[in-house]
């Protein structure tokens, strides 16, 4: 694929074809996982996971928006991780990264009557034995009003 994708790309105006380096460097050992929780008076729901889904297969190859939106939240989520690491305090909640995660998530449908959501970060990976869960984040807990539905 390296040869072969580098010669097609000097035809393809505007870098159309991607040149993609899944294992090289440094390859991803875990996936990162955004999930959700939200407050209902007292008591707290189970954590949702966000799903953005992918295209229809017949058109995947072609064209696939909810790819770039996976992909957008993945590239959030490490910048996220990153910023939390350099900075001990808690200015990683006024990130851009921390900010857009929690736009996200208050952009999700929810029950009628939530008081606060809060959003947290696993990381999945297959060890030797069983698959390891591990929370990489988590927000603080936000205040939110039933009649606004998307934060712009």
């Amino acid at each position: 694929s390296g040869a072969w994708t580098l010669r097609l790309r000097r035809y393809v105006p505007l870098g159309l074809i991607p040149l993609w380096t899944f294992f090289a460097p440094n390859p991803a050992r875990a996936d990162s996982r955004l999930i959700w929780r939200e407050e209902h008076g007292s008591r707290w729901d189970c954590w949702r996971e966000l799903h953005l889904g992918f295209a229809p297969a017949k058109s995947r190859w072609l064209v696939n928006p909810e790819l770039i939106l996976n992909k957008a939240v993945v590239d959030l989520v490490s910048s996220l991780l990153r910023v939390r690491l350099e900075q001990q305090d808690r200015s990683a909640l006024l990130s851009s990264a921390y900010l857009t995660l929690l736009s996200i998530v208050l952009t999700q449908p929810r029950r009628t009557g939530s008081s606060s959501i809060q959003f947290a970060i696993v990381r999945t990976s297959a060890g030797t034995h069983a698959r390891r869960v591990d929370v990489a984040f988590l927000s603080e807990v936000h205040d939110i009003v039933d009649s606004v539905t998307h934060v712009c």
